[in-house]
């Protein structure tokens, strides 16, 4: 009986102190340096988009700890993945969250799963246009879906990921279209970009920031936007729709963390973040490269992602990776 009382006299203890010390420990935090984790590799839209992020959260001072950005490439964002798992409550690590990562959990690569995410803001969504070499023959889409047609699997596309969003929007594009394209994964946008511009594939799907230097230098021009309507800063670009296909995607861009991230945390970072999106200069940013704000906090970030996933599951029904594996 008294080993029963002394065993519920701890626990009451261990609680009261759990309790007592959250508020100081939020009160407190960060006390030292954050690691923003980054699936891709340097240079592509993720990438640039977590260095601007952590810039002008020091910049500004809503942050005041240092911030480093790692990329930590592999797997189809994995690795990235599997290293957040394995900092289980660290509040010092923190992740990009985009489409990608999600399609790599669902397909059962990662140990972490989508439901072991703590979501802590969506900040902003991408548009997502196909491009070609400034030389390229292809004029249209209408002019790639005729060559695909013609000689199935020798159009080719670059992806940053299997089951990211180019392969997505390529393989919505294909669906729709009753064609096959030749799908080539390289490590991020920058490689994409890469081959592309080496006429090493034909054709690549990225967001504007990822190609601006290429696009201003008439390197490469954009053929569709997968927005489902024009956008205003490439108001001559016609959507994948006018070519006749019903088809659209954007993606969105936050942050979340792995499991046991505290949630005096998650207040800190999504606050930091919502203040971060009224800073004159980082709005300029997002201006500058074509991206539209759509910030949702951590309650409706988790109800959006619902909604977003679903549709995911219907690309897992025609991609063609997971067709193999039937």
């Amino acid at each position: 009986m008294k080993m029963k009382a002394r065993s519920f006299s701890v626990t009451v203890i261990f609680l009261f102190l759990t309790l007592a010390l959250a508020p100081a420990a939020m009160a407190a935090y960060p006390e030292n340096p954050i690691e923003f984790v980054v699936h891709a590799s340097a240079g592509g839209g993720s990438d640039l988009f977590a260095r601007q992020v952590a810039h002008f959260l020091e910049k500004e001072g809503l942050v005041k700890q240092k911030i480093q950005v790692t990329n930590r490439t592999g797997g189809g964002a994995a690795v990235a993945l599997n290293y957040l798992d394995s900092k289980k409550g660290d509040p010092y690590v923190i992740m990009q969250g985009v489409t990608s990562p999600l399609t790599t959990m669902m397909r059962g690569a990662t140990r972490l799963k989508i439901e072991d995410l703590v979501l802590i803001s969506k900040m902003v969504e991408d548009p997502n246009l196909m491009f070609v070499r400034f030389d390229s023959p292809f004029k249209s889409l209408n002019d790639v879906i005729a060559a695909a047609k013609k000689a199935p699997k020798t159009v080719s596309v670059a992806i940053s990921t299997i089951g990211g969003t180019e392969h997505i929007c390529a393989n919505r594009i294909a669906q729709a279209a009753g064609i096959q394209f030749n799908i080539v994964a390289f490590k991020g946008g920058g490689e994409c970009a890469a081959a592309l511009l080496g006429g090493h594939v034909d054709l690549t799907v990225a967001n504007p920031q990822e190609q601006m230097g290429m696009l201003e230098a008439k390197k490469i021009r954009p053929l569709v936007t997968m927005t489902p309507e024009r956008i205003p800063f490439m108001a001559d670009v016609p959507t994948v729709k006018e070519a006749g296909l019903n088809v659209s995607y954007t993606q969105f861009r936050g942050f979340w963390a792995g499991p046991g991230f505290p949630a005096y945390a998650v207040t800190y970072w999504e606050d930091a973040f919502a203040k971060l999106m009224k800073v004159q200069g980082f709005r300029d940013y997002l201006k500058s490269v074509q991206t539209v704000e759509s910030f949702l906090k951590h309650d409706e970030f988790k109800k959006y992602l619902v909604t977003f996933v679903d549709g995911l599951k219907k690309d897992f029904e025609t991609l063609e990776m997971y067709k193999a594996k039937k």
